[in-house]
């Protein structure tokens, strides 16, 4: 872990309680992804994503090999892929937008892998098997309720089996100030209120090495809230893992910035 990055403490949950869940919780703007779909596919190669989001996952992650994965809101497969690559016995993506989904197929027709890829939303799935892993990437950023957040977390729980993990990672509340001027030159652009209040849109734009810009929406709850969220579903145990960069980039001082302010953070919970 780079000495710039942040510490966070885990959390022991202990205690399983349920709420009553409201009828809609769906999330609510799959057409905005669809219509972003193949630009959001190209932003896994800018820098950040490449040697910050996929290394700090796979350090996460660890030993995959043999095991069933789970990959919600998986988009356009990316991380589906990289995860059967790394010997996955199976891996499933699943991802409400349709255009997503498309594209995850169509890699698939290319280069067979034997992922699996399902046009479902998250808060509504129902796993046919329970599996071993469960990857969330930015899941929970998409939540715009608490009821969607805690439906999201009881979705990956029952997913699981006894043992089994849950990682991912989301944008980072604890560090919800973070200035678009300190992160224009990794490509991104924040805009939301400040001090944001629970369920406050967050809007986000990226920049692709090409120049091409798109936008999406994630919403803000405080760190507590996704704890609490954790503990409902039933998780014994949840960590806030701070990021880190891959070692080969280590001691460039480009990513001085990003690892001081931290606008993205992993977690792992164990069921």
């Amino acid at each position: 872990m780079s000495e710039q990055s942040k510490e966070y403490p885990a959390v022991r949950l202990l205690g399983h309680r349920r709420v009553p869940l409201l009828e809609d919780t769906r999330v609510s703007q799959p057409a905005e992804y669809d219509a972003i779909a193949t630009a959001y596919q190209d932003s896994k190669q800018l820098p950040f994503r490449q040697y910050v989001e996929r290394y700090t996952l796979f350090d996460l992650l660890g030993d995959v090999r043999g095991k069933a994965v789970l990959d919600v809101a998986c988009g356009e497969g990316f991380y589906t892929r990289l995860i059967k690559q790394a010997e996955a016995a199976e891996v499933t993506g699943v991802d409400i937008s349709a255009a997503m989904i498309q594209l995850a197929e169509e890699e698939e027709q290319r280069h067979p892998l034997g992922c699996r890829y399902l046009q479902r939303d998250v808060a509504q799935f129902e796993p046919p098997s329970p599996v071993d892993v469960v990857v969330a990437m930015y899941l929970l950023s998409y939540a715009s309720s608490r009821e969607m957040l805690y439906r999201f977390c009881q979705v990956c729980y029952a997913a699981l089996r006894s043992g089994g993990r849950l990682v991912g990672i989301k944008d980072n509340s604890h560090s919800p100030l973070v200035s678009s001027a300190a992160l224009a030159k990794y490509g991104i652009e924040r805009t939301a209120a400040a001090p944001s209040a629970e369920g406050d849109a967050v809007r986000y734009t990226l920049t692709n090495e090409g120049g091409q810009k798109f936008s999406f929406t994630n919403f803000f709850f405080k760190p507590e809230t996704y704890e609490d969220a954790f503990r409902t579903a039933g998780f014994r145990e949840f960590e806030w893992v701070p990021v880190t960069v891959h070692p080969a980039q280590r001691h460039n001082p480009f990513w001085a910035d990003f690892l001081r302010d931290q606008p993205l953070i992993a977690f792992s919970a164990l069921k």
